[in-house]
């Protein structure tokens, strides 16, 4: 009997990703979700509808293989550790077989499903405590962003996919076809504005959905649809530069475990720690000591580095360790001077950003430059705000062409290792030539023979022999 594909996916299933390790990092308690068992009667329910949305995001794509799809796949990293599914993605190898391929498919649509349960039920539940402050609305918001957050990652890992936005009950509702890229954005961009109109303004917890994730993740979708567009883009951005945040002082206290939840975070995981309900695992497997850590950053990044100067960044992103003592090998570097990322240091406890206000504001940057010939100059006042937070001077960019030059270094060494580098590559039509120009420590070509037909994921085998309509 063919299983459908918009039953709840098994946590059991992540274990795939270390299955060559020497050290399970994934031996725990399996994550809650939230079935279709709930009973939709109060104001409760609808509360437990929406804490299991965000529970179950506490799982391997969005703790760990989103830094592989967007380091790893790019020049940022290389795919480091034992195991052949990362190898195929750095690599540019990637088949229909490919383990974390199918386990990404299953973590997003099972999100999608958490969040397709609450968009369903919570607008029927009867209960007068859901209108106090509005609440109802709330819910139904942070389930909107989070289901078009989740499209906004299939799109660009698969392109066209199956667009499911409702419980199906039985016939061809659980056999989808694949939507077209457009209608899926269009999907995206209708959650947004619902969820930009209904959330929050603000939260403490920057878990939460807000209408600062909603107008951040907007300027986004508007900068990598396949005609972006920049007006948008920069009205989104504008309403989140103005809607509360600032730049933290100092740039390590965005990776010193001491400041979360701080004025620039727009949204990030809420880690507390194996005796809490969500710990963090991907620290230990990005450094330390005993056996090959994973996503190892490349040559090119750590070079970048050094020809900007950029000493405060690289430190915060690049830590180097001397392992010649281990008894594992490396194509890339000198075990004299191996790096690990730095970004992510307390065990079981680091945050990682979802979003951030750096990110937006450089994406004004690139909005303002692509508004106009004339725009670079405005947008050279961004990138030195952020260029001069870690001590950089201004940026050398003198017209339009060399600004978006300048902007995409400037946010390849602000946000590496936080997941948008591959994105950003294929959002500019960048990715081929800068993948099929790179080289290892001695100058020699990588030979990653990027082309168009590999820019994208293929379906999951194991989703086509269940559901042929996704061929």
């Amino acid at each position: 009997m063919k299983l459908k594909i918009y039953s709840l996916i098994a946590v059991s299933t992540v274990s795939l990703a270390l299955s060559s390790c020497k050290k399970d990092f994934l031996d725990q308690t399996p994550i809650t979700q939230v079935g279709p068992d709930v009973a939709f009667a109060d104001a409760a329910a609808a509360e437990k509808l929406i804490q299991g949305a965000y529970d179950g995001m506490y799982n391997d794509y969005h703790i760990w293989d989103y830094q592989t799809n967007g380091d790893v796949r790019s020049d940022n990293a290389y795919s480091g550790g034992d195991n052949p599914a990362n190898f195929q993605i750095d690599l540019f190898t990637v088949n229909s077989t490919n383990g974390n391929v199918l386990r990404d498919w299953n973590s997003l649509y099972s999100d999608i499903k958490n969040c397709n349960l609450i968009l369903t039920n919570v607008p029927n539940i009867k209960d007068s405590k859901l209108e106090v402050n509005n609440r109802r609305n709330q819910i139904l918001a942070e389930a909107s962003i989070l289901r078009a957050y989740m499209y906004f990652n299939l799109v660009r890992l698969w392109g066209s996919v199956p667009l499911v936005t409702k419980i199906p009950s039985e016939g061809a509702d659980f056999y989808p076809a694949k939507a077209s890229v457009d209608a899926i954005y269009a999907q995206i961009i209708s959650d947004l504005e619902y969820g930009a109109a209904n959330a929050q303004t603000t939260s403490a917890n920057k878990g939460i959905m807000t209408k600062g994730v909603a107008n951040a993740l907007l300027a986004k979708v508007y900068a990598t649809k396949s005609t972006p567009d920049w007006a948008k883009v920069s009205t989104y951005c504008d309403a989140v530069i103005n809607g509360g945040y600032s730049l933290v002082s100092n740039y390590d206290f965005l990776w010193d475990s001491n400041h979360k939840n701080n004025s620039e975070a727009i949204w990030e995981m809420q880690y507390d720690g194996w005796g809490g309900k969500h710990g963090n695992w991907m620290p230990s497997v990005l450094v330390g000591t005993g056996w090959k850590r994973f996503n190892t950053p490349t040559n090119d990044l750590s070079k970048a580095f050094d020809n900007e100067g950029d000493a405060i960044r690289k430190a915060s992103s690049i830590k180097f360790n001397n392992v010649v003592s281990e008894g594992w090998s490396d194509s890339y570097w000198n075990k004299a001077s191996y790096p690990y990322i730095n970004k992510f240091r307390a065990d079981d406890k680091s945050d990682n950003y979802i979003l951030r206000l750096a990110d937006i504001m450089l994406l004004k940057a690139e909005a303002l430059n692509e508004l106009s010939a004339g725009g670079w100059s405005s947008a050279a006042t961004i990138v030195n705000t952020i260029r001069n937070r870690v001590g950089l001077g201004a940026t050398t960019a003198t017209d339009q062409a060399s600004m978006r030059l300048a902007i995409e270094k400037e946010r390849r060494l602000e946000l590496a290792f936080e997941g948008h580098r591959w994105f950003d590559l294929l959002r500019t039509n960048r990715a081929v030539a800068v993948m099929n120009a790179q080289t290892d420590g001695a100058g020699a070509n990588l030979n990653y023979n990027v082309t168009t037909a590999k820019l994208l994921f293929p379906i999951p085998q194991d989703e086509i022999d269940k559901n042929p309509n996704v061929r």
